[in-house]
């Protein structure tokens, strides 16, 4: 854990970060690098005050029409498994940075729609 927040503390201040605040409990805002790496080490690395967490994770399954540069078609179905479909946040190139949940919703509704008709099934209007 310690290891984790020096690289991502260190790969901010590398990237222009002026201030950066490490995800544990006694963690401040450090101005530098050699300041927060000072600091990081000394922090406890105990039970509940170190963190990890995630939310509104996307990406990782890029949506495109290349399957060189993407894993699933526009439509969701994937570019080479003809049974498989990804119909979530997973296909979109990267995080947002907002609360996803409509995006993901208006997609998934077009895309899974489509796909069913595709396979044959009858849709009736809402």
């Amino acid at each position: 854990m310690r290891q984790g927040l020096l690289r991502t503390t260190e790969a901010q201040f590398a990237a222009g970060a002026t201030r950066v605040l490490p995800a544990h409990l006694d963690g401040k805002w450090y101005a530098s690098w050699e300041q927060a790496k000072a600091s990081i080490e000394a922090l406890p690395m105990q039970k509940f005050r170190a963190a990890l967490f995630t939310a509104h994770l996307m990406g990782g399954c890029a949506m495109g029409e290349d399957p060189k540069q993407s894993v699933v078609r526009s439509d969701g179905r994937h570019h080479e498994l003809a049974n498989l479909s990804v119909l979530d946040g997973s296909v979109f190139p990267t995080s947002s940075g907002a609360n996803p949940q409509l995006s993901i919703y208006g997609m998934t509704a077009k895309n899974a729609t489509a796909l069913a008709r595709a396979l044959g099934g009858k849709l009736e209007a809402a």
